[in-house]
């Protein structure tokens, strides 16, 4: 490493004439006292500083008088983070002020021993701060790449949201008075959520969700392996029509045997409810496994909790999954649900402590009232006006099922239209 300087610089070129000069070096201790550099005002100024030396530690300018040339040459001092020492004959600011944003002030009339002191402190600092200008230029060559970088990882995950995008129902399906309102709200870029609506038969409707354990993209990927691995309709010619409808807890077994098998040393592990709705009979079958429990919001102001027991998909290989079967009246509704609800409607936020709230329940009760669009839009208009909604903890999805023809007035409505991420069906093929 190249030897640091003292360059001293003074309005002529005979420093010694300059009283505090002298006397300042003396006291700087012999052994201690850095190679000294010396040159005129008009040497050092107007050339952008290509002739000032590149080993400088720290600079002293000792002037005459005020000098416009100074403050150019302070300011590439500055600009290679060189520490700057100012002697000025008519000086009226105090010893130890700073002047051109930094310069340190050091008046002729101060002690000699005062002035030394200053200087050395400077001197000192000067390595420290030659070492963090070099830092400072790594890091700026450096951030033109990792911007880069980030541009790419961001232009990616835009991709591999839009491609799990193209895996939910572009369109929800209605069937037989029968209609559903989807609330998706992915907490980033991807979702550990997925679901969907299917249009089975000509009197059937399937509803799915599921909520894969973890964030982010390896959440993400895990709801793609699981939609594609979803069978609810299979082909079989023992049957009349030629195919049969899964049942629920067969759906959801498969599910759980797809998923251990393809977990390869590494456990993956989701929650799932699956519902199959007879929209003729408006029979509906029901398994869940480790999922939120499903909320039966009746008409008539009771709330029913539908609770067949199964565990979480990826545990347990020979895991059974219970179907519970009801049926549905004019003007029930059925809520399907994934848990980011509990977080998202707590009196505080998680990292502050935050107790579990049943706000969530007290909300998903209101979803009975009103047009079922306007109550999915009113639960969405909830959500924005909790605390900490501008960073969701957790990913949002809500599936309402709505029997009959849909209200149209009364009740709690939204104030504001959906976002992107609602999805509805108006009730339509009524027969």
């Amino acid at each position: 490493m190249q030897e640091r300087k003292l360059l001293i610089i003074g309005s002529s070129a005979n420093l010694a004439d300059q009283p505090p000069v002298e006397p300042v070096l003396a006291m700087w201790p012999a052994g201690e006292r850095p190679a000294v550099e010396t040159a005129p005002l008009h040497e050092c100024t107007g050339t952008g500083g290509n002739a000032l030396p590149a080993d400088i530690g720290v600079a002293w300018l000792v002037l005459d008088a005020a000098d416009s040339t100074a403050c150019e040459l302070i300011a590439q001092f500055q600009e290679r983070r060189v520490p700057v020492m100012l002697t000025r004959a008519d000086e009226c600011r105090a010893i130890g002020a700073t002047c051109h944003s930094g310069a340190v002030v050091a008046p002729p009339e101060a002690p000699p021993v005062a002035l030394c002191g200053m200087l050395r402190a400077l001197w000192s600092q000067s390595e420290l701060l030659a070492e963090m200008s070099s830092e400072m230029r790594l890091l700026s060559a450096h951030r033109g790449g990792l911007c880069e970088q980030i541009d790419k990882m961001d232009e990616e995950l835009r991709m591999a949201a839009q491609l799990q995008r193209e895996f939910l129902p572009s369109s929800v399906p209605a069937l037989e008075g029968v209609a559903a309102n989807v609330l998706y709200r992915p907490a980033g870029y991807v979702s550990g959520d997925i679901y969907d609506v299917m249009r089975l038969d000509e009197d059937h409707l399937g509803f799915f969700v599921a909520d894969a354990v973890g964030h982010g993209v390896p959440a993400a990927l895990l709801t793609v392996s699981i939609k594609r691995s979803l069978c609810t309709k299979q082909i079989d010619p023992v049957w009349p029509a030629r195919y049969r409808l899964v049942p629920p807890g067969e759906v959801l077994s498969r599910l759980n045997g797809d998923l251990i098998t393809m977990q390869a040393g590494r456990i993956r592990t989701a929650t799932a409810a699956y519902a199959l709705l007879n929209c003729r009979t408006r029979r509906l079958d029901i398994a869940r496994a480790g999922h939120p429990f499903p909320m039966l919001l009746k008409r008539n102001g009771r709330t029913v909790t539908l609770e067949p027991d199964g565990a979480m998909l990826g545990v347990f290989p020979d895991a059974g999954f219970d179907v519970q079967r009801i049926t549905l009246e004019e003007g029930d509704r059925l809520l399907m649900y994934s848990d980011g609800f509990e977080v998202a409607f707590r009196s505080k936020p998680v990292d502050q402590g935050g107790p579990m709230s049943h706000a969530y329940v007290e909300a998903f009760e209101q979803l009975r009232r009103g047009r079922p669009d306007e109550a999915i839009a009113w639960l969405e208009g909830q959500l924005d006006r909790q605390m900490g909604s501008l960073n969701q903890l957790d990913d949002l999805t809500a599936v309402l099922i709505s029997i009959g023809a849909p209200e149209s007035g009364g009740g709690t409505h939204a104030h504001a239209a959906p976002r992107a991420g609602v999805l509805s069906s108006e009730v339509a093929l009524n027969r």
